[in-house]
């Protein structure tokens, strides 16, 4: 039996590490052991990822502390080398690109380890962006190369890899967006009542990179506030985001808008349950992109790049970056079709984004890893 070590810290790597845990141990010939490395304080694996893969709790837990981006991959390496000096996985799995996934690929590399990156090969190209460095070292310590859309395999050729060395399995978000969905079906879990299906635009903003400063977000007052004048607005309102308010004196200056329905914090499952029944995603998050993408939901992205080029080269992904004019153009667009129909209709569904990824990954690891 093969022991398979998923690494994965942030909530976007969980996410392509649950749909692969389940899918590893339908089999008998892998032992998958999970490791996630956090911040003080955060849930390792949500309550809703638990049901939809019965993934209860982590095999190996790891907090990280407060403090600058180096000590806590200081502190996720020496945690995660103890660990796989006592497992001696037959693989390491990577998933995602944040600190703790590039603390597990570097450790692993160093022990010997071998490494396969999960979500492989995707490039915004921007440098800026501390994800696009870690998403270059992850695949660069790589033994294996999963990849999600067609770009991931155009880029890890570019840059040398061996074609035999790169799978191209689909998007494993897709597999627990299917999941999840169904899970919330059945279940509870709800949005607010007052809040009807297909008639607001859904904001979601995180305080991170240029956000963090007070100019952005009274741009994004404005902006809002002139959208509120067509479409009810919906924005959940992340803790960290409220917080950066209330240090520029902005704490109320949503919420005062008439027209706009802040609400609290929403889990994953609502946040998705959101998505689906809203005209339109205006954000400066990556993380919802794929699954407006195969939810057929026009998304603004509020960045000058994209790690997945497939949402905006046949999905419904724009990106706007912060240009105030643009942005309100292009919701009269989405809003008001006529001529510009294309917007949405061109869109469809990228190849193997079908919530069968995981399978896939399986099926190579099947192949590569046989005695």
């Amino acid at each position: 039996m093969k022991k398979l070590l998923l690494a994965a810290g942030s909530k976007s790597g969980a996410l392509l590490l649950a749909p692969l845990y389940k899918a590893l141990t339908n089999q008998t010939t892998y032992q998958p052991v999970v490791l996630l490395a956090l911040p003080e304080g955060a849930v390792p694996i949500s309550a809703e990822l638990a049901a939809s893969f019965t993934l209860d709790e982590a095999d190996h837990t790891i907090t990280l502390p407060k403090g600058t981006p180096v000590e806590q991959l200081a502190a996720a390496m020496t945690g995660m080398e103890k660990i796989m000096l006592s497992e001696q996985p037959d693989l390491v799995l990577v998933c995602g690109c944040d600190n703790a996934a590039l603390g597990a690929a570097i450790t692993a590399a160093k022990l010997g380890l071998p490494v396969a990156a999960v979500d492989a090969g995707l490039r915004s190209y921007d440098r800026s962006d501390t994800e696009e460095i870690n998403r270059v070292v992850i695949d660069s310590m790589a033994d294996l190369h999963f990849v999600s859309e067609h770009s991931g395999e155009y880029n890890l050729i570019n840059e040398g890899i061996a074609d035999d060395k790169v799978f191209f399995t689909g998007n494993l978000l897709i597999d627990s967006l299917v999941a999840l969905m169904e899970e919330a079906n059945n279940s509870a879990a709800s949005v607010p009542k007052e809040i009807k299906p297909k008639k607001y635009l859904l904001v979601l903003l995180s305080p991170a990179g240029r956000f963090s400063g007070k100019e952005p977000l009274a741009l994004m007052q404005r902006l809002i506030q002139e959208i509120s004048l067509k479409i009810t607005v919906v924005m959940p309102l992340a803790t960290e985001l409220a917080a950066l308010m209330q240090q520029h004196g902005m704490g109320d200056s949503f919420s005062a808008i008439e027209g706009v329905m802040v609400i609290e914090p929403q889990t994953h499952t609502s946040l998705l349950k959101l998505l689906r029944d809203s005209m339109l995603l205006l954000t400066n998050l990556e993380e919802m992109q794929s699954e407006a993408t195969v939810m057929n939901v026009p998304c603004l992205t509020i960045m000058e790049s994209s790690s997945r080029p497939a949402t905006i080269e046949i999905g419904t992904n724009l990106l706007v970056g912060l240009d105030e004019d643009d942005i309100t153009s292009r919701i009269h667009d989405i809003l008001h079709p006529g001529s510009h129909q294309h917007i949405t209709s061109r869109s469809k569904i990228p190849e193997k984004w079908d919530g069968a990824a995981a399978g896939r990954v399986v099926a190579v690891l099947d192949r590569v890893l046989k005695d």
